[in-house]
């Protein structure tokens, strides 16, 4: 995979490698993402059945794919575009239910009174 912005944040939103050009805007991006196959309404279909299977979306990036870019930078980019497909809320699904560690069954027995119940 390509370490381009673009080329990652693709990657990101559709779970391909796709051709796209490396650009300026958030409309220009999804722009050449339409013309590679993914207009928006496929991408907003896209992600709410990922979701819908509870899978992860975006969809996660190999590692050491933000060698070149940087955590922050990313998160801002995948951030704008997100809220411009109006998909900006966070959805993960469930975790599994587990039973307390030892320390976390201390700290919980730990509570001092005028904290009150928890849960």
């Amino acid at each position: 995979m390509t370490a381009s912005a673009a080329a990652l944040l693709a990657w990101a939103l559709t779970g391909e490698d796709l051709p796209v050009v490396d650009v300026m805007t958030t409309s220009q991006f999804l722009e050449s993402l339409e013309e590679v196959g993914w207009p928006t309404t496929r991408i907003e279909s896209h992600a709410r059945q990922t979701w819908a299977e509870g899978l992860p979306w975006p969809h996660p990036l190999p590692a050491g794919s933000l060698d070149n870019i940087g955590a922050a930078q990313w998160y801002a980019i995948l951030g704008e575009v997100r809220h411009t497909l109006g998909l900006s809320v966070i959805h993960l699904p469930p975790g599994p239910p587990r039973p307390l560690t030892p320390d976390e069954r201390r700290l919980l027995d730990e509570v001092p009174p005028h904290h009150g119940p928890i849960g």
